[in-house]
């Protein structure tokens, strides 16, 4: 009989399927089997918090077809994805099929008994195997070594799963009651993730810029030699930094003015000349947080996009396991990325030793790997032509001995077409910082100079630096100037050239080039900073952000206009009212916390029916007296000037879970009501009319002509209408 094999996905059973052979029949649960119920609390609060889970309706006829499966089955091997969530899934599986053959065997009892042994498996022998990769060598090593389910994941994850109901299904009734919104909802972490973007609002709203100048100066060495004589003179900038001992804080033009005046009259003299060795150091491999703050930084990808390719990869067997707080790698990636740059670069490129990272990640959970290849030849056609590059372009080192070996072919597997343009973009991106993070360091030569200009008695000066590449090491992988964390480190004075000057030389001065600047505010979260903010205090988990960043923008708490969220007037009402009334349940520090605890479960240190005790009843008595006491809130979102038609009076932007809309301030006498139309300020390129700014059904904002469907003309950018 055959082996039954459950995972997740038909995807992942797809890509199993090339590995086991005809001993083994794979099949996908389609993700959970069985969950709390839709509508109702499904905890019993009383006794233990004990949940009740009932099956997924949309998952009956898939469980039936596994139990078939499963009666001739002589092992039931559970092979979800190796952390909590996907440990509850295996758990649940086996108590779904465990309980049908509880009744199987209870039928076939007595017909069993004139049958040959094993004819029905009334006790299948369930087992639980996990792999970080989907290749051949760890599937085959997973099978050898199966486990029992580790109930302290999966108690962990039901932790969790009911923490989460318990405030959610008590607190947004609680909402209804105080907003008079019955779709409203709160969440224990999407809340605090709303309440990081109204307080990062109301400092913007609350920042005074302060005025401010630099000044640059040009200048010229003084003298030439006769042999330069005919030769055009180089000029550089250099930028005030002192003035008479102190940092040179100018606040007005005026103080500005009287400083230029002086720097026109000067007489510049070099007072130092530093020259160092400086040396880049390639990042980590990718976690989870990184994968899509980078993804977010290069491609503008929102958080689910990101993990929706990855979730891809790792199923069709290209990455690592997409879902970890680990930079660890293993002992077999480290030497197959080793003889990788060794090979296909040269001796230079290759540490004399292997670079190991430390997580950095409060709460790193499990024993995961960092995201990377499961096999580095595999590589996208962008990846195969920085290769073949380097292997013909000499090092800036200027040395034979590191010009990489150009006769030398390459033993690489193209990624195959019709995986899609995603896929392939972050393949390229993990696949790099891969082998990156394996390579040499880039060296630097920095020069810095030091120039004293003086005035009669006032003496000021100035500074200016420049970095020559002298190594390229791991940006051999990077051929331009980088948007993501590589190239930021430095990217002022990278490349910048520095005359060579001598102490004590004389410059002649060419002009003065001053800038009047201001302060900024903070800047609002995009998705890379918001997701960075949630890890560094250590609210959610990185599976989670994609999810709590979705949520926050459907419930209409914030939107995101030019890739930044800001707060709505909704989502500000609801964070204060939750912070108000539930001061420590929406604290940060509570938060992260919570997150510590729940870990706990999974390493075996708390029991999950006392944790989520001792988060309760405090809770409960809260929530009583705030329903009690608490006093309602009345949002506004403004009157309009607008008339309505049927009654005169004005009309008032009001709010479903649809987004904004106009009502009439006479309601109930008048229910007229219309969507709000709002212009672009341009016209349609094709028919002249109206640009209006308008949203899909999953609230993702474009730009469309008003005279749809008449026109169709549309467009998701502004500035790409012309």
């Amino acid at each position: 009989m055959k082996n039954l094999v459950i995972v997740e996905s038909p995807t992942k059973a797809r890509t199993l399927s090339r590995f086991l052979g005809p001993d083994f029949q794979i099949e996908a649960t389609m993700g959970h089997i069985r969950d709390l119920p839709e509508k109702k609390l499904g905890i019993d609060v009383a006794h233990e918090f004990t949940p009740d889970y009932q099956l997924i309706v949309k998952r009956k006829d898939r469980i039936r077809e596994l139990t078939s499966y499963a009666k001739n089955a002589e092992r039931i091997i559970l092979a979800s994805d190796p952390d909590r969530e996907g440990e509850a899934i295996a758990w649940h599986t086996k108590e779904v099929l465990g309980s049908r053959f509880k009744v199987i065997g209870k039928e076939k009892k007595e017909e069993s008994k004139n049958l040959e042994p094993n004819t029905y498996n009334l006790e299948p022998k369930f087992e639980r195997i996990s792999f970080h990769e989907i290749t051949k060598s760890a599937i085959d090593e997973a099978l050898k070594n199966p486990r029992e389910i580790d109930m302290q994941l999966v108690d962990a994850q039901q932790a969790r799963r009911v923490l989460d109901r318990l405030v959610g299904y008590k607190l947004s009734p609680l909402l209804w009651k105080k907003m008079g919104m019955r779709w409203l909802s709160a969440g224990r972490v999407q809340s605090v993730a709303v309440r990081l973007i109204v307080e990062r609002e109301r400092e913007i709203l609350a920042f005074k810029p302060l005025e401010y100048w630099i000044i640059d100066v040009e200048l010229e060495k003084s003298s030439q030699g006769s042999g330069d004589r005919n030769q055009e003179t180089k000029t550089f900038l250099a930028r005030l930094s002192e003035i008479n001992g102190k940092k040179a804080e100018i606040g007005s033009k005026e103080i500005t003015d009287a400083v230029v005046e002086n720097l026109k009259n000067a007489v510049y003299t070099v007072s130092d000349v530093a020259t160092k060795e400086v040396r880049r150091f390639s990042l980590p491999p990718f976690t989870t947080s990184t994968l899509q703050q980078a993804a977010s930084n290069k491609f503008g990808w929102s958080a689910k996009r990101t993990m929706h390719a990855a979730q891809s990869l790792y199923e069709e067997g290209y990455i690592t396991y997409h879902r970890t707080d680990s930079t660890n790698l293993s002992t077999e990636a480290i030497g197959m990325v080793r003889e990788f740059i060794s090979v296909e670069f040269n001796k230079l490129y290759l540490p004399s030793e292997p670079k190991l990272y430390k997580t950095k990640s409060k709460v790193a959970q499990e024993a995961h790997e960092a995201i990377r290849p499961t096999k580095v030849r595999t590589a996208t056609a962008m990846d195969m032509s920085v290769i073949l590059r380097s292997k013909t372009t000499k090092n800036p080192v200027g040395n034979e001995d590191s010009a990489r070996d150009p006769s030398q072919s390459l033993r690489m597997t193209l990624m195959p077409e019709g995986l899609g343009r995603d896929l392939e973009l972050l393949y390229s991106l993990i696949w790099r910082r891969f082998v990156a993070s394996q390579m040499s360091e880039a060296v630097f030569d920095q020069t810095s100079l030091s120039i004293e200009a003086k005035y009669d008695a006032e003496v000021y000066r100035l500074k200016v630096g420049g970095q020559k590449m002298k190594f390229d090491g791991f940006l051999a992988l990077y051929e331009k100037e980088r948007k993501g964390e590589e190239e930021k480190k430095g990217e002022e004075e990278e490349n910048r050239e520095v005359p060579a000057l001598t102490i004590g030389e004389g410059l002649n001065y060419i002009k003065t080039i001053p800038q009047q600047k201001f302060t900024e505010p903070p800047a609002r979260y995009s998705e890379a900073s918001l997701i960075k903010i949630l890890e560094e205090k250590s609210i959610g988990r990185p599976s989670t952000y994609a999810p709590i960043i979705s949520t926050i923008q459907d419930r209409k708490y914030v939107e995101k206009m030019e890739k930044r969220f800001r707060p709505t007037d909704l989502g500000n009402a609801v964070a204060d009212f939750l912070v108000k009334n539930f001061p420590t349940i929406f604290d940060v520090a509570f938060t992260a916390q919570m997150e510590g605890e729940l870990d706990g479960i999974a390493n075996g240190e708390y029991s999950w029916v006392n944790v989520i005790r001792d988060f309760y009843t405090p809770f409960a008595v809260k929530l009583n007296e705030v329903s009690e006491t608490g006093e309602k809130v009345s949002v506004s979102f403004g009157v309009t000037d607008e008339i309505c038609p049927n009654c005169g009076k004005p009309l008032a932007v009001k709010m479903s879970k649809f987004g904004k809309f106009l009502a009439c301030t006479g309601f109930p006498s008048c229910t007229f009501k219309k969507s709000i139309v709002e212009k672009a300020g341009i016209t349609c390129p094709r028919c002249k009319g109206d640009i209006l700014v308008k949203k899909t059904r999953t609230g993702k904002q474009f730009y469309g002509c008003a005279n749809y469907p008449t026109c169709t003309f549309a467009a998701w950018k502004k500035e790409d209408i012309k």
